[in-house]
């Protein structure tokens, strides 16, 4: 049996036997049932249905928080804008803004033009 089995593909099995089982009333499976094995299909179709509407709600969710974080995320690059613009690139109003102060900044290295 394996161990995340298919569930289209398992719900496509069960329902043969149901319909074998259907034509074949004396079939029997020990304590299961042709009521308990129909009952047992109806539950992994209510399951699935569920975690299909679930999946569903989460991936709307997900989009909804993404879309936030862009905007918030914007808001904070302009007022980090703002901050530089009035306070200045090199103050400490900007560095605990979360800027890098333009006297830390790395400076840029010189690069030797390539060579053909």
């Amino acid at each position: 049996m394996p161990k995340n089995p298919q569930i289209p593909k398992v719900l496509e099995d069960a329902a043969r036997i149901l319909r074998m089982w259907a034509e074949n009333p004396t079939f029997g499976l020990g304590d299961l049932t042709q009521a308990k094995f129909q009952t047992m299909v109806d539950d992994l179709r209510n399951k699935r249905n569920q975690t299909e509407t679930l999946r569903t709600q989460l991936t709307a969710l997900v989009n909804e928080t993404n879309d936030l974080g862009v905007g918030l995320s914007d808001a904070v690059t302009r007022a980090l804008s703002g901050v530089r613009a009035v306070f200045g690139p090199d103050s400490s109003q900007y560095e605990q803004a979360g800027g890098t102060r333009r006297s830390e900044r790395k400076r840029p290295t010189v690069r030797k033009p390539k060579k053909d």
